[in-house]
């Protein structure tokens, strides 16, 4: 008996020991990473794929097969290689991307906004308008027939700043001035300003706005944008790139910086370092045929440029007129 219990101790303890030795390997494998292909006796690398949604609590498809987790999760031991991965949450849009992953990384997706199919949606005011513009300064404007009208964001405390009614038809665009008082609008020929917070001096029949056209031009317009002191306008037309002072009601300075060779592509100001980018044809001796992009720097030496135009312009027109 005691050779029997011996044997057994022995064949017990190799066993354990090789057991040991052949489960290790597997486990140590897995912990680091690895994943093991028994049937094709491969050992690859595999990756993982993090996602994060808003709202969280979202399920995950992995080519098609439901995963247990929600996010935000991790799907791991994954081999190398393309996934098409959908997130879905009941009562939204679902989001799908083919996401890569790659040995012993992570591949993340942790911005995934999820919309409801159902969006909140109200009707700001209940008489009809022709256009409307929203402010950053959470104010909605309307352009009615009967007037121009206010609100707040949600379409409440709803006020008549002006009872003009003629509007530009066909608006291309609006932009707000940079201290937040007027907004210029215009289409292809016609650009018009509208003045509010207003002093009592400039008032007119007891509107709390201000509207004046300002400008009807001879060729089309591309763009207007508003000058860093909200008291000039830059007007890009197909054949020229004119400054207009605000003041001055019917008689307006108006300056020219440049004549296009051909309308322009593209056309686009930069406030903060006072530029005007725009597409023209090459010109002087060392241009090619084609189109090429040029910077117009319109910070203090082109406001003084401009002054000395202004200033020659008014000189002129008075010597005319004697």
């Amino acid at each position: 008996m005691r050779n029997t219990d011996k044997i057994k101790r022995a064949v017990a303890f190799y066993f354990s020991v090789l057991l040991f030795f052949t489960v290790l390997p597997i486990l140590l494998s897995y912990s680091l990473g690895y994943r093991i292909d028994y049937r094709n006796f491969k050992v690859s690398k595999t990756g993982i794929i993090f996602l994060n949604s808003n709202p969280a609590g979202a399920s995950i498809y992995v080519d098609g097969k439901l995963r247990s987790n929600l996010t935000p999760a991790q799907v791991e031991d994954l081999d190398p290689g393309s996934y098409k991965i959908k997130v879905m949450k009941e009562g939204f849009y679902p989001w799908e991307e083919e996401l890569t992953v790659r040995p012993n990384m992570v591949t993340k997706a942790e911005s995934i906004i999820l919309f409801p199919v159902m969006q909140e949606m109200n009707k700001l005011n209940n008489r009809p308008s022709e256009d409307f513009a929203v402010s950053d300064r959470g104010y909605v404007y309307y352009f009615s027939d009967s007037g121009l009208y206010r609100s707040d964001a949600d379409g409440f405390d709803l006020k008549r700043l002006s009872s003009h009614s003629k509007w530009p038809k066909k608006i291309k665009k609006k932009r707000f001035s940079p201290d937040g008082d007027k907004l210029l609008c215009f289409n292809e020929r016609d650009i018009m300003v509208i003045y509010w917070n207003l002093d009592k001096g400039e008032a007119a029949n007891g509107d709390g706005a201000r509207v004046e056209s300002v400008l009807t031009a001879e060729e089309p317009i591309v763009d207007v944008f508003w000058y860093s002191g909200s008291g000039y306008i830059i007007v890009v037309t197909e054949k020229y790139i004119n400054v207009v002072e605000l003041r001055g009601g019917t008689r307006r300075n108006i300056a020219t910086l440049y004549k296009f060779e051909s309308p322009p592509r593209s056309v686009s100001y930069d406030l903060n370092n006072g530029s005007l980018y725009f597409m023209d044809r090459g010109k002087g001796n060392f241009s090619k045929d084609g189109n090429y992009l040029y910077r117009l720097d319109l910070r203090q030496k082109f406001f003084d440029y401009l002054m000395q135009l202004l200033v020659k312009r008014d000189a002129e027109n008075t010597h005319e007129k004697r």
